[in-house]
């Protein structure tokens, strides 16, 4: 198969280039102009979608707005005297009043100012109890769509910090104003992901081009890994905005496929153009050639074209089986609950795949037009510093190396190598025993936003405005909830209860449950829930709120995880199966992928929840990076034993024994493998020099993760084992070796 589609390719590059162009162009206008649907940035969602036949998800549903009334902006305002002329801090608000009440879709305004008896309790509610400030609550038309709800919060939020402020400077100088909506909040959240898309990526390609350029020894095939990364990512982003439409995308989630496209797409096109590089070495030397000009012409074509052939037969097979292995690693996210995890799940099929379709048809393609300006000499090559530094690191076409010295040493000490590299991942691996997840949306806003600095104002100062620590919805009247009120009040660490009906619901009570916590959804807050959840009463009763559905989330992936692992353990049994015709090799794969992915986990935990290295310091990694970090870590980790497998396996078949296979396979692939690692370690640090927490979590802990795979496991530790286990390596049941020579010969 992969020979047949070689040959399509060689022979009809400029219709498979034409194709992706037209594809690109396609997606890229509907991910950035929509087709008057909006573009995907307008698309996603910021919003954190409870996890679906749950409490808090009942509660969510409950409490939502059904659209009838208009949406709610908090205009909070801090820096102002409330006790030094109170007649003329009433007449300058209501001034500055009148520039937010006579805007377009704005239906009413109401502060403590304006209310017929400013000593009430709900005009008390909105003044801070600081005394230093008010709040605006400024109410939308009901019945706007999307396009008219989000112009509506634009120009409250604009004449707030605008107009408003300096009607109200005249007599408070030293004023301030934070407009707060759900939908300023998803604002803010969507603009920070986009910068910090932008950031990584300008980092990121930079440092990979020049990296790909040492490699390579010049920018044509340092180039074609990027342009692949390139296409495989924006084609995408055209993808991820069909998915909008049948399915809620949050906004993070691009940036998560812009990481694992970048990675696979240089990952693939790397090995892809090395080994394409490696056969042209051998068929030039094999005619004579290796150490003169060249062939030109028609004969320089029939030379390209036979070792596009090859290359697409053997490292196009090859990264087939590690995008698959990856896909199918992925796609063990989808048997979770949660929709957020089920979008990760397609996006990042999807551009796997991509990165994999684009390395077997568009690089060999490209490869085929360039012909001999591939094989000429890059100018960089004369520069005498450089030109040592691509021969220290350049790709290698020899057989006998540094890599190959290195694994004959391992397998003259294979135990003592398999000892220490054990203790070293079990030392990596014990922070995991502590690790704490939590999901909380609010720390994805920026931290030093208007929108975010109103937030905590209104959750340090205003009780009755803030955002419930614990919201439990009863299916009685509040005269019938009285009991589980009084209960709750009497907990620790409870400062404020209330109890109202449910609007739109009369026979039902919501009770807002206010904690004196540091963190919204720490421990405490956590082991409230659960108290709550064990009380009893004469009615059936929901506990929701950001703690509740922390734990929801966390139960739910918990639940399912066992499902989404045998996904991962089938796909990755059959397709090294298929690949090596070892029944043995997956399963050790299996073990030893799993021991490093768990060590990686606890040095990402350790370095976080210490704060070291200079990292933020958090109280845990958020639930769906852990996740992420499992799935992806453990994909990217497949990817590179595929590709040691891969030439291990064949120099085994052609007749080697098992130690010179493993010697030489790493030869051919340790520069492959330690190299992508570089760049694919660049790439990410690239990410973390964004502001959003989620993904400097992401980032840092697939960098462990490759950085340990690629010289720990990879170069020592699968050695060190395959040393051990000798002929046993390539063993499985006559039945399915049988099988595997079929397989073969279909292929």
């Amino acid at each position: 198969m992969f020979t047949y589609i070689g040959r399509a390719v060689s022979r009809r590059p400029v219709v498979f280039v034409v194709a992706w162009a037209l594809l690109l162009s396609a997606m890229a206008c509907l991910a950035f102009q929509g087709l008057g649907h909006g573009g995907l940035f307008e698309r996603l969602t910021s919003t954190n979608a409870p996890t679906p036949d749950t409490e808090s998800e009942q509660v969510s549903s409950l409490t939502d707005s059904d659209g009838t009334d208009g949406e709610t902006v908090t205009v909070v305002v801090e820096g102002v005297d409330m006790h030094a002329d109170p007649a003329g801090l009433a007449a300058a608000v209501s001034t500055a009043r009148s520039t937010l009440s006579g805007l377009e879709d704005v239906a009413s305004v109401q502060d403590a100012f304006s209310m017929p008896d400013p000593a009430s309790q709900q005009a008390r509610a909105l003044l801070s109890a600081d005394g230093d400030g008010y709040v605006e609550l400024v109410t939308l038309a009901a019945g706007l769509d999307d396009d008219r709800s989000q112009a509506a919060n634009d120009r409250v939020a604009e004449t707030a910090e605008g107009a408003y402020l300096d009607a109200l400077r005249q007599h408070a100088p030293d004023a301030n104003a934070h407009a707060v909506s759900t939908e300023l909040i998803g604002d803010s959240i969507g603009r920070l992901v986009q910068e910090d898309l932008a950031q990584g990526e300008s980092v990121s390609l930079p440092i990979a081009l020049v990296l790909l350029i040492l490699i390579f020894g010049g920018l044509l095939a340092a180039g074609l890994p990027l342009v692949n990364a390139i296409v495989s990512i924006l084609v995408g982003m055209g993808a991820l905005w069909c998915l909008t439409f049948v399915l809620d995308v949050h906004s993070f989630i691009l940036n998560v496929i812009s990481i694992l496209g970048l990675a696979l797409s240089i990952d693939y096109g790397l090995l892809f153009v090395s080994r394409y590089r490696e056969e042209l070495a051998n068929e030039l030397a094999e005619s004579g050639d290796g150490g003169g000009e060249p062939p030109v012409g028609e004969a320089m074509k029939d030379l390209v074209r036979r070792c596009v052939v090859r290359t697409v037969a053997t490292a196009g097979r090859t990264v087939s089986f590690s995008a698959l292995t990856i896909a199918c690693s992925i796609a063990g996210l989808l048997v979770l609950r949660t929709p957020m995890f089920k979008t990760i799940a397609a996006g990042a099929a999807i551009v796997a795949l991509l990165a994999v379709l684009g390395t077997v048809t568009l690089v060999p393609s490209i490869i085929t037009l360039l012909g001999s300006h591939l094989v000429r000499p890059s100018p960089l090559s004369r520069v005498p510093g450089i030109r040592r530094v691509m021969r220290a690191i350049g790709d290698s076409s020899s057989d006998h190396g540094f890599f190959s010295r290195l694994s004959r040493r391992v397998v003259a000490h294979p135990w003592i190598i398999m000892v220490v590299i054990a203790i070293a991942l079990s030392i990596m691996a014990s922070p995991v025993a502590s690790l704490h997840m939590r999901t909380n949306i609010v720390e994805y806003m920026p931290a030093n936003s208007s929108v975010r600095t109103g937030y905590d104002i209104v959750q340090d100062d205003y009780p009755a405005l803030a955002t419930p620590t614990i919201s439990i919805v009863a299916q009685t009247d509040t005269t019938g909830a009285a009991g589980l009120v009084s209960d709750i009040r009497a907990m620790d660490d409870v400062t404020h209860v209330t109890a109202a009906p449910l609007p739109g619901h009369e026979d039902m009570t919501l009770i807002s449950v206010l904690m004196d916590v540091d963190d919204p959804v720490g421990q405490q807050a956590v082991d409230a829930v659960d108290r709550i959840r064990a009380m009893t009463a004469d009615h059936p009763f929901w506990v929701g709120g950001a703690a509740a559905q922390q734990t929801d989330f966390i139960n739910a992936m918990l639940d399912r995880a066992p499902w989404s692992a045998l996904i991962i353990v089938v796909a990755v049994l059959v397709l090294l199966f298929c690949m090596t015709g070892s029944l043995v090799v997956p399963l050790k794969a299996l073990v030893i992928n799993g021991f490093s992915l768990v060590a990686s986990l606890g040095a990402t935990a350790w370095l976080f929840e210490g704060g070291h290295l200079g990292l933020p310091r958090t109280p845990g990694l958020q639930t769906f990076i852990v996740a992420c970090l499992a799935a992806f870590g453990f994909g990217l980790a497949m990817d590179y034993e595929v590709f040691l497998l891969a030439r291990i396996s064949e120099y085994w078949r052609a007749g080697y024994d098992n130690d010179e296979a493993v010697a030489r396979g790493l030869q051919r692939s340790g520069r492959i493998i330690t190299s992508a690692a570089a760049i694919i370690i660049a790439v990410f640090l690239g990410f973390v020099s964004g502001e959003m927490i989620s993904i400097k979590e992401l980032g840092v802990g697939l960098t462990i993760m490759v950085a340990a795979d690629a010289t720990l496991v990879r170069l020592l530790l699968v050695p060190a084992t395959m040393t051990v286990l000798g002929q046993w390596n390539w063993w499985a049941p006559k039945p399915l070796a049988g099988l595997y020579d079929h397989f073969r010969q279909e292929n």
